[in-house]
């Protein structure tokens, strides 16, 4: 996914939602506690930190700071069909 934007919401419910827009309306969420960061910036680094998180749990690298490589879906078609534990 290539990067294009990034937005920072605060609920009322005590969570932060970071956004990460892609080009073609690709989007990701992280949701996280608004315990856990004390300012917008610092949320998408440990949105970043999460995600980072579950890829390496999954065995998977994340190309660092490009923006550029394979597309989700090149990446789930290599690894083949998902496993549930």
């Amino acid at each position: 996914m290539r990067l294009v934007g990034t937005n920072v919401a605060r609920t009322t419910e005590g969570t932060i939602t970071v956004e990460f827009h892609g080009e073609g309306n690709e989007l990701v969420t992280v949701r996280m506690s608004a315990d856990s960061v004390h300012d917008d910036e610092n949320a998408v680094i440990f949105a970043e930190r999460m995600m980072n998180d579950l890829i390496a749990a999954h065995g998977t690298s994340l190309s660092a700071g490009s923006g550029e490589g394979a597309s989700i879906g090149e990446t789930l078609a290599a690894e083949g069909p998902a496993k549930l534990s």
